[in-house]
């Protein structure tokens, strides 16, 4: 019976050592699972921080390289607008927004742009280097730390998203720019195809020139759009020189320009030679950017739709007409070549060639005020017989400011002002 009594004892505190031993275990590892928990809080608020500081990095590099393309962006298109003047264009408005699309490029990249038009890009913002955090020791210490540490992450992300916002608008205004600068490559290619170079042009200069314009329609990778306008502009410089020289071996010597009064006066009766001007001359440039900026501080715009013409393209204008309408008809309002005003560089079509053009509020402040800037309306309404044209309010002569006051004044065409005829002998 004592052994037994002394067995159950024994077995008994056996039992109570092992569940003393199982609750240490237990606590022990319940102190590990505990331990784990505060490290992992700790490295994911560590790991959020750091993944913050990636983002705004990237978002860094990402502003950096969308500042490179504005650079590169906004100098081709300024490029293209020093060389793509509105005669090499099929429609002059592409020119328009090519300027507006780099004032939003510039706005968007923040560039500064000096009164001699050089854009200077904003310096790269200054990036704080991510924060080094150590992790303390201990549950509670790490436990502790943890929000503190994720709320690091905030101001990082955040500034990774204005830096990202920032590159987006950029990178719009790039596209928009980039846009803009095929339109007016494009406007000048249609405009080169509708404008053969001039029939006496030597062979080399045709050449050359159908191959310029040629180059616009499909351009080579990397090809600078300005460099390919510019070809063209000098390619038809050099069909036309070749073409009026060409012209001046053709034409006779008894042609002379006639001059009354110190005025130029070309119409059915008083003809220029075919080699006769190159041009808008200077003067009449400077005279109608004068008159189009105080209009356009008006609200009213004005562009000139048909400038200098040769008397090849002249010829070629009036040959059509013919074709079209008969030559009588013609006559009333296209000249033959060699009586075209367009052949002097001192006259040029406005906006519209239409009489409606009379009756918009631009037509008719050209009629009252183009005399101020030196210009006439050159065919007024119901002096078809004396001009030999009909009404044309789109049609401006420059003749200098105190000339063409004193003719507005008169209330006179210029025939009639200077006394003398039109027609066609």
């Amino acid at each position: 019976m004592a052994i037994a009594q002394g067995t159950r004892i024994g077995f008994g505190a056996l039992l109570i050592a092992l569940a003393t031993g199982f609750a240490a275990v237990g606590a022990w590892q319940t102190n590990q699972a505990l331990d784990r928990e505060a490290v992992a809080a700790f490295e994911s608020a560590r790991t959020a921080v750091g993944e913050a500081a990636g983002e705004r990095a990237a978002a860094a590099t990402d502003l950096a390289t969308a500042v490179d393309a504005a650079v590169q962006t906004r100098s081709s298109g300024v490029a293209l607008l020093g060389v793509a003047d509105a005669g090499l264009l099929a429609d002059p408005a592409v020119l328009t927004r090519l300027t507006a699309a780099i004032a939003t490029l510039d706005a968007a990249a923040g560039f500064e742009v000096g009164a001699d038009g050089v854009a200077t890009a904003q310096d790269a913002p200054a990036l704080a280097a991510a924060p080094e955090i150590d992790a303390p020791v201990g549950r509670d210490a790490l436990l502790q730390a943890a929000p503190g540490v994720a709320a690091l992450a905030e101001p990082l992300t955040a500034e990774a998203g204005r830096l990202a916002a920032r590159a987006d608008r950029i990178d719009a205004a790039v596209v928009g720019a980039t846009t803009a600068i095929g339109e007016v490559v494009a406007s000048a290619h249609a405009k080169g195809i509708a404008t053969p170079a001039p029939e006496l042009a030597s062979p080399e200069t045709r050449d050359a020139y159908s191959a310029a314009v040629a180059a616009l329609a499909h351009p080579a990778r990397g090809a600078d759009p300005a460099v390919l306008v510019a070809a063209v502009r000098d390619a038809w410089a050099a069909a036309v020189a070749s073409s009026d020289a060409a012209a001046r071996a053709l034409d006779p010597a008894a042609v002379q320009p006639t001059y009354i009064d110190g005025i130029l006066i070309v119409n059915k009766t008083y003809g220029i030679p075919s080699w006769f001007g190159d041009g808008l001359t200077a003067e009449t440039q400077a005279a109608f950017e004068s008159m189009r900026a105080e209009a356009a501080s008006l609200g009213l715009s004005l562009v000139i739709s048909s400038g200098f013409r040769s008397y090849w393209s002249q010829q070629a204008i009036y040959d059509r007409y013919v074709a079209a309408d008969g030559q009588a008809e013609a006559d009333r309002y296209s000249a033959r070549p060699g009586h075209s005003e367009h052949q002097t560089g001192l006259a040029f079509d406005l906006n519209t060639i239409d009489e409606a053009f009379g009756y918009t509020p631009e037509g008719q402040w050209v009629r009252d005020n183009a005399h101020r800037f030196g210009f006439i309306v050159r065919y007024p309404p119901g002096k078809e017989a004396v001009t030999g044209y009909i009404w044309e309010p789109w049609h401006l002569r420059y003749l200098g400011v105190d000339a063409a006051t004193r003719v507005v004044q008169s209330g006179l065409s210029l025939e009639e002002y200077l006394g003398v005829t039109s027609s066609y002998g």
